[in-house]
């Protein structure tokens, strides 16, 4: 599909010669308690997650000594991104964290706000509507969000790739408003692992993917419909 890719062709670009930002979602988790306010700051990655995420690191293993990591300060993309980074052969990988990654999101306004539009309506169906719109209660206009955040992570893109884990809301917005998928849905949502893609050109020019991992079907949780 136009605007995706798979892992192995995105190596390949980095082969190429391009540099890139990889924001990844984090491997499997258990399910989310519905009125939960922190959006399960707690919740760790099942084994399975844990298994898959050491398998997506091995499938970048051949830029281990040419990566960063930062991460979203939640317990399970924290979990994710260690994972990754030892799949990968990286020795005691430095993995700051920061809340623009997590529930200080770029593109959230104010949480509980976020979550009380999640809880009255279907996810899929509030999150759509701001990709399409770039608007939505509790959330910062799209446009402006999403140029904020690709700033901050080109900031630290010191070397051949910076892997950032976070949440798939977050890597939705920054496809949509780049127009690299047009149009999110329940059907094309970013699986555990799969990852929104900032290539970096040695002529200056950009490309957006998403990145599809294919080690996951999952997209709320454990025993939810893929």
């Amino acid at each position: 599909m136009e605007g995706e890719m798979t892992i192995g062709e995105f190596a390949a670009e980095l082969r190429r010669g391009a540099r890139a930002v990889l924001q990844v979602r984090h491997a499997e988790r258990p399910k989310i308690d519905h009125d939960d306010p922190t959006f399960g700051d707690r919740l760790p990655i099942t084994e399975a997650g844990m298994a898959t995420a050491l398998r997506f690191g091995t499938m970048l293993a051949e830029f281990k000594d040419d990566v960063t990591f930062v991460s979203s300060p939640l317990r399970r993309t924290r979990m994710t991104a260690a994972a990754i980074a030892e799949g990968m052969g990286v020795k005691s990988p430095a993995i700051p964290v920061d809340e623009l990654l997590g529930n200080g999101s770029f593109y959230y306004d104010d949480p509980l706000i976020v979550l009380k539009v999640f809880k009255e309506r279907d996810f899929f169906e509030a999150c759509c509507e701001y990709y399409a719109t770039g608007n939505l209660p509790g959330f910062r206009p799209l446009a402006a969000s999403a140029d904020r955040c690709e700033r901050w992570l080109l900031e630290r893109l010191e070397r051949r790739l910076l892997i950032a884990s976070t949440h798939d809301c977050y890597i939705a917005a920054l496809l949509a408003a780049r127009g690299a998928i047009p149009q999110f849905s329940r059907a094309n949502w970013p699986r555990f692992l799969d990852s929104a893609a900032i290539l970096v050109y040695p002529d200056g020019s950009r490309r957006y993917a998403l990145v599809r991992a294919g080690l996951s079907d999952g997209i709320c949780g454990v025993a939810v419909e893929s």
